[in-house]
């Protein structure tokens, strides 16, 4: 469901990926699932392996911190995620794959890059917001 997307994340962001719609970025508001008719959303097995909160992803110059939220498992590079990682986003391209299925590169990339032409960073509350209790669903 997440093929084709992409998210531009600035340094210092702080957010949860997964499948509920209060996620920073929610699998259910991408292009592709959107356009998925509801009965087959609804019976996408390795879609709903994603849990609600699977992945916090915190944002810092070069690299991200990574936690599993999820039951069903994060992978980072195909090794299971079992405990807070931190990764060097300067050694190169990360692959993440929340559940069984949905998968996605994290990696650095240059301002002047051309992929990321007419793309908005995901706008989320920072994390002493959210430990206020001053986020928003």
């Amino acid at each position: 469901m997440v093929e084709g997307e992409c998210f531009l994340l600035d340094q210092g962001v702080d957010l949860i990926i997964g499948r509920s719609r209060s996620c920073d970025i929610s699998l259910r508001r991408t292009t592709a699932y959107l356009k998925t008719p509801p009965a087959a959303r609804d019976s996408d097995h390795d879609f709903n392996t994603v849990s609600r909160r699977h992945l916090r992803i915190l944002v810092t110059e070069a690299s991200a911190a990574l936690q599993d939220l999820s039951t069903n498992g994060t992978f980072y590079n195909g090794d299971a995620l079992k405990d807070l990682l931190k990764v060097d986003l300067k050694a190169g391209a990360c692959t993440i794959r929340l559940g069984t299925r949905e998968t996605f590169q994290l990696c650095l990339l240059e301002r002047s890059d051309p992929r990321l032409k007419d793309i908005q960073p995901v706008s989320v509350v920072s994390a002493a917001a959210k430990a206020e209790g001053q986020g928003t669903d």
